[in-house]
């Protein structure tokens, strides 16, 4: 609008400022972006919100094609896999009681026995609410939610021979679409109920009807019943977001020219030739129709197509392409440096891998699975053995022998957490190093133990009972004098 209108006689007055001598107008920085940068990033996003309000417009749909690719897609499948064979492994993580009888820290080794028989019983028969699995079974349930959908929910069932069991919901039901203020100036965000000082009280759930998720009907559990697992990554975070986010719409690319390719190279090596009109004929329709109209071709080997009149086009095709593998390659290093594994790990190529590009990605691998792990001890394994040990030690069900245990129950929740460890990448040369940790008392046995997955005092009865048997048996053991172990230089390029 010009300046003159609304009844103005004269034109505003223009403020002049003094120029700057050092600044030219014609180079003028734009801050940390130059102005070229910023004409072509136009299109970048510049806006930024809480993790909340992005959840709430794009969970549910992230969560549908995580879910989607876990089913359909084999690298979506194997990273599943992956994740559940080096966080949780074959037989979970172990609990290793560690009460002590006094303040010098000896262990009640009749205690601690009489906890883990008492807790192995509960995993094996009677954890599972439904009564379908083991605590084996729900810890891969438990990480297999969390990869796929961000996050894992049991919630806890006074039922049983120890008075407590979990039961599994699915996260889907976990009422994304709740979201408003409650009494007393609380508020709901993503169906996570909290009161005003910030903690959380309830969760609110969707009827599941017939396996419709989009009942309107809902419920809501006190949130000390309920164990939400997920790794928050962002400030006042109420929901999980799927491991794969970063690497989804790069994985569905992949996915989409990859059949793309794969047809390509199918149809040019089943067809020979094609017959082409040159007497304006209809066009050529394909042999098969779907219901919906769309026509296809069905191919077959050595095959010549009529699609006309009697002049034969032949086809010359490079599918599959010699750029194939390589482009493969780097669009399955993208996704998974989006999901937080090496290349070798998520696609099994180990063409042209030497022993130390393999162990540095190995090691790499490992240090995060046993962040995982530490996660996942934080936010399941403690807590439930807890409350298990509290119920059960309320029933009287943990004996020594007959006789329940007698002391308060806090005096019991003391353990060690074990998760799945590793067998050695070299065992010659870790080993030796091992082997000189102890000797100049830099490390433990038993923490070397630990490190390999094992319950040290299992391990030192186990070759009490080996050693008695022998002697038993009139075996002598083979005593050999001590070598230093020999560590072969590494001539790897």
């Amino acid at each position: 609008m010009a300046w003159w209108k609304f009844g103005r006689q004269s034109a505003p007055a223009v403020r002049k400022y003094a120029k700057n001598p050092h600044t030219n107008p014609k180079v003028r920085s734009a801050g940390f972006f130059s102005n070229d940068v910023q004409r072509l990033l136009s299109g970048w996003d510049t806006s930024s919100s809480s993790i909340d309000y992005y959840l709430q417009s794009e969970l549910r749909e992230l969560r549908a094609r995580s879910r989607k690719m876990v089913r359909a897609n084999p690298y979506g499948k194997r990273f599943i896999a992956t994740i559940k064979s080096n966080v949780v492994g074959p037989n979970g993580v172990s609990i290793q009681a560690q009460t002590t009888r006094s303040r010098k820290g000896d262990l009640d080794v009749p205690a601690n026995d009489a906890i883990e028989a008492a807790f192995k019983d509960w995993g094996t028969r009677h954890c599972d609410y439904h009564g379908k699995s083991t605590w084996v079974d729900l810890q891969h349930m438990a990480i297999s939610c969390a990869a796929q959908d961000g996050e894992f929910i049991f919630e806890k069932v006074q039922a049983g021979k120890y008075g407590f069991q979990l039961k599994s919901i699915d996260p889907e039901l976990l009422d994304v679409r709740k979201n408003h203020t409650t009494k007393g100036g609380g508020e709901v965000r993503l169906g996570v109920e909290y009161d005003k000082s910030g903690r959380v009280v309830a969760y609110h759930f969707r009827k599941k009807q017939n396996n419709d998720y989009d009942s309107g009907d809902s419920y809501s559990i006190v949130a000390n019943r309920i164990f939400h697992g997920f790794i928050s990554e962002w400030p006042d975070q109420s929901r999980g977001a799927p491991w794969m986010h970063a690497s989804l719409e790069r994985s569905k690319h992949l996915e989409k020219y990859d059949e793309s390719a794969i047809v390509k190279a199918r149809s040019t090596a089943s067809t020979m030739a094609v017959l082409r009109t040159t007497t304006g004929e209809d066009a050529y329709e394909g042999d098969e129709e779907y219901a919906d109209g769309v026509t296809l071709d069905q191919y077959e080997a050595g095959t010549i197509k009529d699609i006309g009149n009697r002049e034969i086009v032949n086809l010359d095709s490079d599918y599959p392409h010699q750029m194939y593998a390589q482009f493969v390659k780097a669009q399955l290093q993208g996704i998974a440096s989006g999901l937080g594994v090496s290349y070798h790990a998520l696609s099994n190529d180990l063409e042209g891998v030497n022993y130390s590009s393999i162990r540095a990605g190995v090691l790499e691998d490992r240090e995060v699975f046993k962040g995982l792990q530490n996660w996942f001890i934080r936010c399941l394994i403690q807590p439930v053995f807890e409350e298990w040990l509290l119920n059960a030690w309320a029933r009287r069900v943990i004996t020594i022998g007959t006789r329940p245990l007698n002391r308060p129950p806090e005096d019991y929740l003391q353990a060690h957490y074990q998760p799945r460890r590793w067998a050695w990448v070299d065992p010659q040369k870790d080993g030796a190093a091992n082997k000189l940790a102890i000797d100049e008392r830099l490390k433990s046995r038993s923490q070397i133990m630990r490190e390999q997955g094992d319950d040290p005092e299992s391990v030192w009865r186990e070759i009490h009972r080996d050693e008695q048997m022998m002697k038993k048996l009139g075996i002598q053991p083979i005593v050999k004098e001590s070598q230093p172990m020999p560590v072969e230089a590494d001539n790897e390029p």
